[in-house]
């Protein structure tokens, strides 16, 4: 399991308004962050990411004319030269479902709901660093597995056996 102390990080901030990236900035250092640093476009963000090894990114959902889930996308693809590993936290004030849903299938590992606090910010990172869900690769996705809940399921043998009996 990878466990890193909050006060060792680097971490990026992708978010196309200063004043955003400032407050996170600020948040970030306060709650002990090691090193924040900045880019406003996806591509700013993609090529720090390529250039340098960050611990976290958070990244902003709307950025003009791309969004983050873009930018996350990219980040896990193969074709990304940078750590596709790297956990990735998505910020957004739109919380309904298609947008959680776009985030998570892009691969984003959590969800920081604006408007942020320190605590909340602590609560992701921590889930990152401490508790990080195993990574999943299938034809049409790769990033951290999508399932929250650990249910209960028959071995496979099981199964079989019932729908065979039902046949």
């Amino acid at each position: 399991m990878y466990k890193q102390r909050i006060c060792d990080l680097s971490i990026l901030v992708v978010d196309d308004h200063r004043f955003m990236q400032q407050v996170m900035r600020l948040m970030l250092k306060g709650l002990g962050v090691r090193e924040v640093r900045s880019a406003l476009t996806v591509d700013e963000g993609l090529n720090l990411l390529s250039c340098q090894s960050f611990d976290v990114v958070i990244a902003d959902y709307l950025m003009g004319t791309r969004n983050g889930a873009e930018f996350t996308r990219f980040a896990r693809s193969e074709h990304s030269t940078g750590d596709r590993f790297v956990p990735i936290i998505a910020c957004t004030a739109d919380t309904t479902q298609r947008t959680v849903k776009e985030l998570r299938d892009a691969g984003a590992d959590e969800i920081l709901c604006k408007p942020v606090s320190p605590t909340i910010i602590w609560t992701k990172l921590t889930a990152v660093t401490h508790a990080r869900r195993n990574f999943v690769t299938a034809p049409d996705f790769f990033g951290p597995d999508r399932r929250r809940r650990v249910r209960y399921m028959r071995p496979v043998e099981d199964r079989r056996k019932v729908d065979a009996e039902m046949v």
